[in-house]
């Protein structure tokens, strides 16, 4: 099972107060683009006008149509010939536009709303999510290691690999914080305080003592 947070609470704290924050971002976002959705989808309301506006033509052209003499030569003719001009010129083509309007503004809604939620979400919430995966793995790697060093009882080779990679990777002003004379302490031996600096450099616990370092002690 993969180790996604440090041992000691400061490291530990910080990566949740880091991994609430992403969460929060990234809920925010989520329904801003929702809001935005919802707040362009409103328009349909005129969409809909037109359409409705389509269907009284079509219905008052119908009214017109049953209420038109039949049987009038010329004149019934006439009369059909008018009302179906009329619906071709404005009740089905509102009634076309209206509804072309609606799947429109869907359309347009759905993609501002991803757009708004996806660019932040993606951009920042994802380079988070990267460098929290990666960290997650260090962190892992650095608890096998202790772990390992310590069912083995291999305290003081990991406390002296440790050390040297103190020396190597740590910043100076850091590694000065730790010791005054970090080379002279590997050349003696002493790994404990750069093997403690090193692990807490990646959120865990100081390994115990080393024989060697206690026997320095005492002296």
């Amino acid at each position: 099972m993969l180790t996604i947070y440090p041992e000691r609470w400061p490291g530990r704290m910080g990566r949740l107060a880091l991994d609430v924050t992403a969460l929060l971002w990234t809920a925010v976002w989520a329904l801003s683009g929702y809001a935005i959705y919802r707040l362009v989808l409103s328009l349909q309301v005129l969409a809909d006008a037109i359409t409705s506006t389509g269907q009284t033509f079509d219905r008052w052209i119908q009214a017109f149509r049953n209420a038109s003499p039949a049987n009038i030569p010329g004149l019934s003719g006439a009369l059909h010939s008018l009302a179906d001009s009329l619906q071709r010129s404005a009740g089905a083509p509102l009634i076309a536009r209206g509804m072309e309007a609606h799947a429109r503004i869907n359309e347009l809604a759905t993609l501002l709303g991803l757009f708004v939620a996806l660019l932040p979400i993606v951009s920042v919430t994802g380079t988070y999510l990267f460098w929290r995966w990666r960290d997650a793995r260090d962190v892992d790697a650095a608890a096998q290691f202790v772990q390992g060093a310590r069912l083995t009882g291999q305290v003081a080779e990991a406390s002296a690999l440790l050390a040297h990679r103190a020396v190597a990777q740590l910043p100076l002003r850091q590694l000065m914080r730790v010791s005054g004379d970090p080379l002279g302490d590997l050349a003696a031996g002493r790994y404990d305080a750069l093997a403690a600096a090193m692990l807490r450099q990646a959120g865990m616990r100081p390994l115990p003592v080393s024989s060697g370092q206690a026997v320095e002690q005492r002296r």
